[in-house]
């Protein structure tokens, strides 16, 4: 007895017992496997069914086109077999108009048997009679009786025709016979779409022959059709543009593929037919399936359906098939739950005590040590408990010394980076001014010139020169030069507070206005014209009062090619002030 209780309490026994649940839930996947196979044959049923019904469909309407190519075709044969050569075709009106009299027959026998047909025509080109107020041909239309009659049509009104694209130029242009796209008609005041060749002899296009047929007709015997209880068929241009449905063929905006989004096989929307698949779409927040097959003139002939609709009979099978598995996986997930957890608590328990012990906390109650795995694990948990707690006295010591080593590294790394930034400003400023220096003045014009050369620049040059900084050293001593370069410096400074002031020589400054004071050029300049107007009047004697001669130049996109450009305007704005200011003070500007 105590063998058996032993032999329950094992993990290992569990487990087995876990492993033959798994095999009755592996039965069942089959059994939902078989279900998915037969689901998949009823689907594939369903898809071929739709895709055979729309490609019968078509046949149908593409024996209809194939009568009117076969009509078309035997007519331009005809033709082609009156003319001798373009001569005569060209010069003898009698044998054209005998032609299109012995065609009158042909015509109609081929055309108004077919109720899809609103006219027939065979028509010589301008190139064979010019323009002319002359009938050269014949133009069947189909009246409201349901016969055909002539309507009369010249040469002159083909250059007149507003649809003449369609049925004259486009033809002659491709040399061959083709099917137009739908177009509207004013003379029958209807849709049309049309079959035409054009004959050649000797490269030149002689006659133009083809049959019109009533597009809004033929949509309505598309719309006519239907399929199942919800299906339905529209035709659509070869690229999806438009979609022609009977009610809304009148309408000035006729919707295409942009409003239907496609959920499933996109690709095919580029191909010849869905063949043996369906296109699965959204439209109007309806979920719907497509299949279409190419017609015989571009245009796709489409059948849609609801999806719903469609797979009914698989969905039924699905729901069964679904039910009786959900309820075989609830009564064994039951199963599951229940052996698991046996296994699993004593489990989350040392899991639990784990958390504890890498929390720092080694005083944790750990599972009952039974005759099983779990006690064993225990035991391995209690040793490793002492372990641990042995190597965290000796991790602590040494986490406290490397955090030593660590802030005073920080310290180092601290003011390095700090007698960097000092020194870097003091590569930029002149020692003497505590303006910008000439290294400063270099690195910015270079970022002016790369910003001209992006197209961002906006900027002004404004050169300043103190006046007679020679004649102040050579009688008052450098000390009074070096205190008339500080004055001066101050006094810029304060005339341009937030822009940047360059000291680039012995006596000659540069001031790169800000954006803001840009902005406020004029204003500067007078400020600092009153200043040193103010200066001037103060004193006659050089060393007592300040002498700058100003110049400046804003950048122009037309004619500044580079910061030199500006920086030359305003040296010699400079100049020109220099010797204005020397010719007042009696001194010579050399």
């Amino acid at each position: 007895m105590k063998k058996i209780k032993t032999f329950f309490l094992s993990i290992r026994t569990r487990l087995v017992l876990l492993v033959i649940v798994g095999i009755i839930i592996l039965a069942a996947s089959l059994v939902v496997i078989s279900v998915l196979l037969s689901s998949k044959i009823l689907t594939k049923g369903a898809t071929t069914q739709m895709n055979l019904f729309c490609e019968e469909r078509a046949d149908d309407i593409n024996t209809e086109f194939l009568r009117i190519e076969d009509a078309v075709g035997a007519l331009s044969r005809w033709t082609k077999s009156k003319i001798k050569n373009i001569n005569s075709i060209t010069e003898d009106e009698k044998l054209r108009d005998s032609i299109v009299k012995d065609a009158d027959d042909l015509i109609h026998f081929m055309t108004e048997d077919n109720k899809f047909i609103q006219g027939a025509y065979i028509h010589y080109t301008l190139d064979i009679t010019g323009v002319t107020d002359r009938d050269e041909g014949v133009y069947y239309s189909r009246n409201k009786n349901g016969g055909f009659e002539i309507i009369p049509f010249t040469q002159s009104e083909i250059e007149k025709d507003p649809v003449a694209d369609y049925w004259y130029y486009d033809p002659i242009k491709a040399k061959t016979a083709l099917w137009t796209k739908p177009y509207y008609d004013g003379s029958v005041d209807d849709y049309l779409i049309s079959y035409v060749q054009p004959i050649f002899m000797e490269e030149i296009p002689v006659a133009i022959i083809g049959i019109d047929i009533n597009f809004r007709t033929l949509t309505e015997w598309v719309d006519s059709m239907s399929y199942r209880e919800t299906g339905y068929m529209y035709l659509k241009e070869a690229d999806g543009s438009v979609h022609y449905h009977f009610d809304e063929l009148r309408q000035e905006e006729l919707h295409g593929d942009g409003e239907d989004h496609i959920v499933e096989n996109a690709k095919l929307m580029n191909m010849a037919s869905t063949d043996d698949e369906l296109i699965r779409y959204n439209y109007n927040n309806q979920d719907r399936v497509m299949a279409f097959v190419t017609l015989r003139n571009g245009m796709k002939f489409v059948l849609c359906d609801d999806y719903d609709s469609i797979y009914k009979e698989r969905n039924h099978a699905t729901i069964l098939m679904i039910s009786v598995s959900v309820i075989l996986t609830a009564v064994l997930a039951i199963i599951t739950i229940i052996m698991v957890s046996r296994i699993t608590n004593p489990l989350r328990k040392l899991t639990s005590a784990a958390t504890e012990i890498s929390s720092g906390d080694y005083d944790v109650v750990l599972s009952p040590e039974k005759n099983n795995e779990v006690g064993e694990l225990s035991k391995a948990f209690r040793l490793a408990i002492d372990k641990i707690r042995a190597r965290e006295e000796d991790n602590k010591a040494l986490v406290a010394a490397q955090n030593q080593r660590i802030e005073r590294a920080a310290e180092t790394l601290k003011k390095q980076s700090g007698d960097i930034i000092t020194l870097k400003n003091l590569a930029y400023v002149d020692s003497l001014t505590k303006v910008k220096n000439k290294t400063a003045y270099d690195d910015t014009t270079k970022y002016i010139d790369s910003q001209i050369k992006n197209g961002m620049a906006e900027f002004a040059v404004i050169m300043c020169d103190l006046n007679y900084l020679k004649i102040i050293n050579d009688n008052y001593g450098h000390q009074a030069g070096d205190l008339a370069l500080k004055r001066a410096a101050e006094l810029l400074c304060t005339a341009f507070p937030m822009s940047s002031v360059f000291r680039i020589g012995g006596d000659e400054f540069v001031i790169i206005p800000s954006g803001i004071e840009y902005a406020r050029l004029d204003e500067h300049l007078r400020n600092i014209k009153n200043m040193l107007d103010a200066e001037r009047a103060s004193s006659d004697e050089l060393d007592k009062r300040i002498s700058i001669s100003v110049g400046s130049a804003v950048f122009n996109h037309n004619t500044d090619h580079s910061y030199r450009d500006v920086y030359e305007r305003a040296d010699m704005m400079m100049y020109e002030e220099k010797q204005r200011i020397h010719a007042l003070d009696g001194y010579d500007a050399r």
